[in-house]
């Protein structure tokens, strides 16, 4: 009996002692930080940490476009979205997105959005509701094959509101040979 019972309290030691204990940081996104800020030339707002499933959702909407699914990205934007492109495009309504993506991708068999990094923050305004944005770096491919493919960076700027797409900000640089 003696044997027995050293030989589970040694058990509970060696897995209480493998266990991985909680670090401060890892604890951090139950907490409100405040990583920066929005200014709109009267006030300043701060930007807090914000909801990681957003950036799932996000992660959904790329994912969608990749499997060439513009039915799951059509129902993963409000039908009133507002979308400005970087080519100075204004999109203004989920069929309206819907369209051009079909002709885009009908023209680039060749297409891949690769999410490099994503972020979710809140913007918290005194008079109005706070918003959801997830920022994201996102290496876009696309062309007719794989021999005439081009790459440009974007960071996209999603605002999520109940579960979809809002609002975004498309920001694009074309990539420099050593990328």
């Amino acid at each position: 009996m003696k044997k027995l019972t050293i030989l589970f309290s040694t058990l509970a030691l060696i897995i209480s002692s493998c266990s991985n204990p909680v670090s401060k940081n890892q604890n951090i996104e139950n907490k409100t930080v405040v990583i920066g800020y929005e200014n709109d030339n009267t006030s300043k707002y701060n930007i807090v940490n914000g909801d990681i499933n957003s950036v799932e959702i996000v992660k959904a909407y790329f994912d969608a476009y990749n499997n060439r699914d513009l039915q799951s990205v059509y129902e993963l934007e409000h039908e009133d979205v507002l979308l400005y492109a970087p080519n100075g495009m204004i999109i203004e309504s989920s069929k309206q997105h819907l369209e051009g993506g079909e002709k885009f991708l009908a023209a680039n068999q060749f297409a891949k959005w690769e999410i490099i990094w994503s972020i979710s923050t809140h913007v918290n305004f005194e008079n109005k509701p706070t918003e959801n944005w997830v920022t994201s770096g996102i290496l876009v491919s696309s062309g007719k094959d794989e021999a005439s493919k081009t790459s440009v960076s974007r960071v996209v700027d999603l605002m999520i509101k109940d579960g979809n797409i809002k609002k975004g900000y498309i920001h694009q640089r074309q990539l420099s040979e050593n990328e």
